[in-house]
């Protein structure tokens, strides 16, 4: 009894040096600490399987009285009875010791000795931390019996104690052993100790499972003792029973009285939950499990909750709680494992499970692969990067994929501007030409895209009426002027650029301004600033008016800038549509001053840069062709820049040039059109009529369209402006249409003998009468007649016969007048008859 008392005293003094208050698993400031449940008998009340029990059929047993020949007591063993049965259930329940009750086995007359072994299996239904073994025995205490456990339910059965007064014989085991330091602590001795066939009954055998092993002071810290305390599964095996020898005899009375009987089987210890519950309850299907705190779970407290695996499980000390640490996932993940390998490196071992909104990583705290953080960084999205398209699948930051050459946009899903036909290799490059193109191309095909004047699938050449491919013309290619004669030119070889400019070094150089009403104002020229200017005392807007050199033939600035230097006193500029005005061969155009992508003007000197040209990109308003816009620089008659903005304002100019062209050497002018001209045009814009046409429309001018001369076949020439023949063959008239003064017949048949000299006095001219062909003088010397003279009485006499039947045809040539009728008789009728006849 005293080992008992101080086993127990021992296990209570361990539990108290751990700490104040071991039921509670957090201190008053509320921090974890290591818990344990009660010290209890864990046997107390569990059935107990015997592997053999007295009672079935009834038998006999004698009480073992140690004295020769004293008769022994002899009583029923009887299962069925229950006065005296003797069931494994008094092995565990309350030890009464006024009503003692106990286990027994059948007798050695049934054959219980060695080798035949009895086997008292007690299942605790969970594991507890094991302090000690106790058994109290009914009858002698066996020669040989073992104390085995089972750390787990489907464990091998491990030797706790070996009890012998035949260790060698019986366990092969040397009884007396010490365990070093050093030694494997878990190893199971053997004692004679408890061995010796007194006292014959209310023997106890104690067994502490840490007595003698070396860690046992170092409990918290030793893994092994912790092992070899741990055990769901008691078994006791009876090997030998102890006898006084006379069993040789074989009297039945003897084999009677030898027997194992057992009234207490205790099992002290704690219910296993690792220092992380202080009490063990029933769950739902009845088990006893630990109720777990610290973030523990498990029937034992032996594995962390879920989603608290930031460090690894480790039981409770005196020194540490170790509870289990929530893991870090951001809020993405409610599901975690503990990563061994990440907490080596890291000191966090949490590494999350089903990370949500597409992210990844131990924590959560990345994208998945092929994904990106969101604007809000809340979430991650797919990059989607276009399989052919990109370098590879994943993104950077913003969702950009990395493209392969020749590829753009966010997904890499398209050509760059300038690339076409996206391939596993990326996207081709245009083969564009830069001055003719957007330097963009169809993405299918590579046809180019062009400029709005050039075509080609490259972009190489100007569409029909267009010339001159420069890189600098937003349109690509300039309109063939040629006065609207043709469509057809290229650029004129021998130009050269050519500026036209006042710079004001010395003077105002003739600038002039005006009111918008025409009347005339006075320029400003500063000596020192080398600008002029234009003061206002009212609203009304000045205009600066260039001088004769900026005006004329201008056609060769078609295209190109007018630029100007401009500022104002005064920052509340009001711009108007009218602050640059061109005006010449009856047209008029303009443009604000902030037109182009010009800035708005202010007190410091800014640069203005306007380009002549028709575009709706450069705003000229009202808009007009572009041959109309060539029509007004051709006779270019007036350049106005307005000056005045504001009510007592004032505007200063400066640095104004013109790039025009003119022949010579220097920096070629490829804008100058060289045109190729149709049938009856000549000159480089095809300004003039050739040998042989004149103008359709004298008073066009150049504009005019040029028509064949008509000479009737008397000329191969005319005047090219007045369209005058230069008539031959004895013809006269714009056209030739008539025979010359002196000759006669039909000049319009076209032949080199359409008019024959009259046969008349020389000065006299003649006539034709259709119907007899005759050949009539007139003009006639006054008062002569002849055969080819007659008297003009004559002639009216004839007339008159021959007005009633047909009217009188007579030629004559130009110039002479017509036959006198007045002379005689004739009629007023006959008189009017007759000059119709000779005035066709």
């Amino acid at each position: 009894m005293r080992v008992i008392r101080a086993l127990v005293a021992w296990s209570w003094v361990t539990a108290l040096c751990v700490r104040a208050a071991m039921d509670e698993c957090s201190d008053e400031q509320g921090r974890a600490q290591r818990c344990l449940p009660e010290f209890v008998n864990a046997a107390f009340n569990v059935t107990v399987v015997a592997s053999n029990t007295c009672g079935s059929p009834p038998e006999e047993y004698c009480v073992q009285t140690g004295a020769t020949g004293v008769t022994k007591s002899c009583h029923i063993c009887d299962a069925r009875d229950p006065r005296n049965h003797h069931s494994a259930v008094y092995l565990t329940d309350y030890n009464n010791q006024q009503d003692t009750t106990w286990w027994q086995s059948q007798t050695m007359l049934a054959g219980i000795q060695y080798p035949n072994t009895i086997n008292l299996t007690l299942h605790l239904g969970k594991s507890f931390d094991i302090t000690y073994v106790r058994l109290k025995f009914h009858t002698s205490r066996p020669e040989s019996f073992a104390i085995y456990k089972r750390s787990r339910e489907d464990g091998p059965w491990v030797p706790y104690q070996f009890y012998s007064g035949s260790c060698e014989k019986t366990y092969h085991k040397q009884s007396h052993v010490f365990i070093r330091t050093g030694d494997d602590e878990q190893q199971a001795l053997c004692t004679d100790d408890f061995s010796d066939i007194s006292p014959l009954t209310g023997g106890n055998v104690a067994f502490s499972t840490l007595e003698g092993r070396p860690s046992a002071y170092n409990f918290d810290h030793s893994p092994v003792l912790q092992d070899w305390v741990t055990a769901t599964d008691i078994k006791v095996t009876l090997n030998r029973l102890n006898t006084f020898g006379d069993e040789v005899f074989n009297d039945p009375k003897v084999l009677k009285s030898y027997y194992y009987a057992i009234s207490d089987f205790a099992v002290g210890g704690r219910c296993k939950c690792h220092g992380h519950a202080s009490e063990c309850v029933k769950n739902a299907a009845g088990r006893l499990v630990c109720d777990c705190k610290h973030n523990t779970a498990g029937d034992d407290c032996n594995v962390c909750k879920t989603f608290f695996n930031d460090r690894p499980w480790r039981r409770a000390t005196a020194d540490s709680a170790n509870e289990c640490l929530p893991c870090d996932c951001n809020g993405k993940s409610s599901e975690c494992y503990f990563d061994a390998e990440l907490y080596r490196a890291m000191g966090h071992g949490g590494h999350c499970r089903n990370c949500a909104d597409n992210t990844d990583g131990p924590n959560c705290e990345r994208c998945l692969d092929n994904h990106h953080r969101d604007e809000s960084g809340s979430r991650c999205l797919s990059c989607s990067c276009n399989a052919v398209g990109s370098m590879t699948p994943q993104c950077d930051h913003r969702g950009m994929c990395a493209c392969k050459p020749g590829v753009t946009g966010e997904k890499c899903d398209r050509c760059q501007p300038g690339y076409h036909s996206l391939t596993e290799a990326g996207c081709r490059a245009c083969s564009c030409s830069p001055s003719g193109s957007t330097q963009e191309c169809d993405v299918n095909t590579g046809q180019c895209r062009c400029k709005d004047n050039v075509e080609g699938f490259t972009c190489d050449r100007c569409k029909l009426g267009f010339f001159n491919l420069d890189q600098m013309n937003p349109l690509g290619c300039t309109p063939c002027f040629c006065f609207q004669h043709s469509s057809v030119c290229d650029s004129a070889d021998g130009f050269s650029v050519h500026t036209i400019s006042s710079s004001f070094h010395t003077d105002d150089e003739q600038w002039t301004a005006q009111q918008r009403d025409g009347s005339s104002v006075s320029v400003l020229w500063s000596p020192s600033e080398q600008e002029i200017s234009l003061m206002s005392d009212n609203y009304l807007p000045m205009y600066f008016i260039a001088p004769g050199k900026f005006l004329g033939n201008q056609m060769l600035s078609f295209g190109q800038n007018l630029t100007l230097s401009f500022r104002v006193d005064r920052r509340d500029t009001r711009l108007s549509a009218e602050d640059l005005v061109l005006e010449g061969g009856s047209l008029r155009v303009a443009v604000p001053l902030i037109a182009q992508g010009n800035a708005y003007p202010n007190e410091n000197m800014q640069t203005y840069v306007f380009r002549l040209h028709d575009s709706t990109d450069y705003p000229w308003r009202p808009t007009i062709s572009h041959s109309d816009f060539q029509k007004l620089l051709h006779n270019l008659t007036a350049v106005k820049i307005r000056g005045t903005y504001s009510e007592r304002s004032a505007g200063y100019l400066d640095d104004v040039s013109l790039v025009t062209a003119r022949r010579g050497p220097g920096v070629p002018a490829r804008w100058v059109e060289q045109c190729t001209c149709p049938q009856g045009y000549q000159g480089q814009h095809c300004e003039r009529c050739t040998l042989g046409f004149r103008r359709g429309r004298p008073e066009l001018g150049s504009f005019s369209s040029c028509e064949a001369c008509n000479c009737n076949g008397h000329s191969d020439a005319c005047n090219p402006d007045t369209g005058a023949c230069d008539c031959q063959h004895h013809t006269s008239g714009l056209s030739c249409e008539r025979c010359k003064d002196g000759f006669y017949g039909d000049a319009t048949q076209g032949t080199v003998d359409d008019c024959s000299p009259c046969p008349c006095p020389t000065g006299a001219t003649c006539a034709v009468v259709p119907k007899t062909r005759e050949v009539v003088c007139t003009n006639c010397p006054v008062g002569t007649t002849a055969v080819t003279c007659v008297s003009a009485h004559h002639l009216c006499v004839f007339v008159s016969h021959l007005l009633p039947k047909e009217p009188l045809h007579i030629h004559r040539a130009s110039g002479s007048g017509p036959a006198n009728c007045n002379e005689g008789n004739t009629t007023t009728q006959q008189q009017s008859a007759f000059s119709e006849a000779i005035n066709p």
